[in-house]
């Protein structure tokens, strides 16, 4: 009889754990830090070796792999200084990991599913202690890697040009300002502070059509994409490329500063599309 009545605790306390503690509250108790701070099952830390090989770079593996840059760092204890040897293996996470959202005045998830452009279905199962109807500012949510079906659901682009979503992010850090209205007016751009020095890498490869100062941008690089799609990158401290020079994706440009008008250290980031600004969330991994 006591036997019994164990294993009928037992079961009942395994069926409750999962109610008491749900995947969507491994959240990261600090600010945003977009496709840094990343939120994983334990499928998440699957990784497979790669072989280092003459010509390889951190950001070259991480594009093949379909993985941002800051998660292949990370799993391997890296930085930026770190030198690769050829020869020597590496871990490469099997797919990329989800990202932490957080809510800013105005924002709903119906909106923010379309702007990471992901089915609003998707984003409520990994965010069940939300109300979709009623999200408060402030508020964290899971935002799930895109699925092999949705990816292959989209239009197949044509003679290689990229959909919405494959720019890499210039920087991590807080976003401390979203593309719209404001009190102050329309801001053309994402704003995303960090501390002064840290490296601004160009979001997709192109060729710098202007590198130098503005007034309120201050030290500024915009870069032409092969797509018709330009961004550009403002208050920098300083500035590494010239004009006409082709850069790669991820490649350092310039270095977050506190030119122009700003407040504090941060990079401005805009998206241009027939010289018309767009959201850069939209372009945005």
């Amino acid at each position: 009889m006591n036997q019994r009545w164990i294993r009928s605790a037992v079961l009942c306390i395994m069926m409750l754990v999962p109610c008491a503690h749900p995947a969507t509250a491994r959240l990261s108790e600090s600010k945003f830090v977009p496709f840094s701070k990343m939120v994983g099952s334990a499928a998440d830390d699957k990784v497979h070796l790669h072989r280092i090989k003459k010509g390889d770079t951190l950001y070259r593996i991480a594009h093949q792999n379909d993985i941002d840059l800051e998660s292949l760092m990370q799993k391997n204890d890296m930085d930026n200084d770190t030198i690769l040897e050829i020869g020597a293996t590496i871990m490469v996470p099997t797919r990329p990991l989800g990202a932490v959202h957080i809510v800013a005045p105005g924002e709903t998830m119906a909106g923010l599913a379309q702007s990471y452009e992901m089915n609003l279905v998707d984003i409520m199962a990994v965010n069940q202690d939300k109300n979709p109807l009623a999200l408060e500012i402030g508020d964290c949510l899971i935002i799930p890697p895109a699925s092999k079906e949705e990816e292959s659901a989209g239009i197949t682009p044509s003679r290689g040009a990229k959909l919405p979503g494959n720019l890499a992010w210039p920087i991590t850090g807080t976003i401390s300002s979203h593309y719209g209205n404001r009190k102050s007016g329309f801001h053309h751009g994402l704003d995303i502070a960090n501390e002064t020095g840290t490296p601004i890498r160009a979001a997709e490869a192109g060729k710098v059509s202007f590198a130098g100062s503005r007034p309120v941008y201050g030290r500024t690089v915009i870069i032409d994409h092969p797509d018709g799609k330009q961004t550009l990158y403002a208050h920098a401290q300083s500035i590494c490329v010239a004009k006409g020079d082709k850069v790669d994706r991820g490649e350092c440009i310039a270095y977050v500063g506190v030119s122009g008008v700003t407040t504090g250290p941060h990079l401005h980031f805009e998206v241009r599309v027939n010289n018309k600004t767009r959201d850069p969330l939209i372009y945005l991994r």
